[in-house]
């Protein structure tokens, strides 16, 4: 898809691979955990599952819903952790439309390593899509770029999570 990439060796201190690493290093129970020297936009939270703002988004407003406690998969989730999770998924969307008016949405879960999840913790990933999300940028130099300032995004996706959640 892309012809070239940018770079960001700092992103590689938050991506888990190491496999002996223990549930401590895993940068969502950090930020669940308050971790204040971990960037993070947490737009809402309950006890049992946070919506966070993706701080290397796909698309402008890529949010992410992730459960509180430590799960590596679906199986792990007891059935009023699944109705929940995806109860935000639902109001993370209407969130997105009330906010940014996307044309489409991509949402999906990469299980595992090989399925291209680069943190083993749980995680529903809701990307909007808008009928231009494709520019010179990433036509013609492959590169991505984002529209909009992303804690002005974030104050206007907290502020509008108190009425939606």
């Amino acid at each position: 898809m892309f012809k070239s990439w940018i770079f960001s060796p700092l992103r590689r201190k938050w991506v888990i691979h190491d496999k002996e690493k223990s549930e401590k290093s895993c940068i969502f129970c950090e930020i669940a955990k308050g971790n204040k020297k971990i960037p993070q936009k947490i737009v809402y939270r309950d006890n049992e599952f946070m919506v966070l703002m993706n701080i290397y988004p796909y698309n402008t407003g890529h949010l992410q819903v992730v459960p509180i406690r430590h799960i590596e998969t679906l199986e792990e989730l007891r059935d009023n952790e699944y109705e929940k999770l995806w109860k935000f998924v639902k109001k993370s969307v209407i969130l997105l439309k009330e906010v940014l008016h996307p044309k489409g949405f991509n949402i999906g879960i990469n299980l595992g390593e090989e399925a291209g999840a680069s943190i083993k913790h749980l995680h529903v990933h809701i990307v909007p899509r808008f009928k231009r999300d494709f520019g010179f940028m990433e036509i013609i130099a492959r590169t991505k770029v984002v529209p909009v300032n992303m804690n002005e995004l974030y104050k206007k996706l907290k502020k509008e999570s108190k009425i939606i959640f």
